[in-house]
């Protein structure tokens, strides 16, 4: 059975598409049959695939940059970067929670140990007028995975995101800090708050600019 693992964070711009590539190069690493998709895109530049978050995914599993493997893994796309719903609305291509959810457990049905589901923008990013992502994942009944910065106030936000992730039941592996480039206390002082903070917990602390740093070992 594919084992779905959800990439959400606190906010929009964080690094959920560097630790998505981490985690794909890990577990192709260990030998994995891993696929990782990113459904909703804003900011989309078909000039420029290969710098979309779509078009290192696609670079990571090691297959083509083409608008038709994108389409494969991102079928909404949108230009404006604006936040999805907002996207979606000046497009006439409304993102309706049920297909978004029926394509996300299409993926999952492929000869797969591991299925990546990249989210966009935060944990509460609206996908709709009345819908966030947190009912996407809500909805597949998945793992996830949260992305957080190490810049002041991230404090504030992981908790809140937290709390939002745990009133809908949903389990959370782990924290992920993705380093800012402005971080409130160096790396060690980041993760050991975190630590003490949310001590039910695994955190990772990822420093920029390291590919090659293992994350979470997601397999026991």
């Amino acid at each position: 059975m594919t084992r779905i693992i959800f990439i959400t964070a606190t906010g929009t711009d964080i690094g959920k598409t560097y630790v998505t590539v981490m985690l794909v190069r890990q577990l192709q690493d260990q030998g994995y049959r891993v696929r990782a998709i990113k459904p909703v895109i804003s900011g989309f530049d078909r000039d420029d695939m290969a710098n979309s978050d779509s078009g290192r995914l696609l670079k990571e599993m090691g297959q083509d940059i083409t608008l038709e493997n994108i389409a494969a893994i991102s079928p909404w796309r949108y230009s404006p970067a604006l936040p999805p719903h907002l996207a979606a609305e000046q497009a006439g291509r409304p993102i309706d929670l049920d297909n978004l959810a029926a394509f996300c457990q299409k993926q999952a049905e492929q000869e797969l140990d591991f299925l990546l589901i990249e989210g966009v923008g935060g944990i509460m990013t609206p996908l709709n007028s009345h819908q966030t992502m947190i009912d996407l994942v809500g909805r597949l009944k998945c793992h996830c995975l949260l992305v957080t910065a190490s810049s002041l106030g991230t404090l504030s936000h992981t908790l809140t995101a937290i709390d939002c992730i745990r009133q809908r039941k949903i389990i959370l592996d782990g924290l992920v800090i993705s380093e800012s480039l402005q971080s409130y206390a160096d790396l060690d002082t980041v993760t050991s708050d975190f630590e003490k903070i949310i001590p039910d917990i695994s955190v990772k602390y990822i420093p920029r600019d390291t590919p090659s740093r293992e994350i979470f070992t997601l397999v026991t």
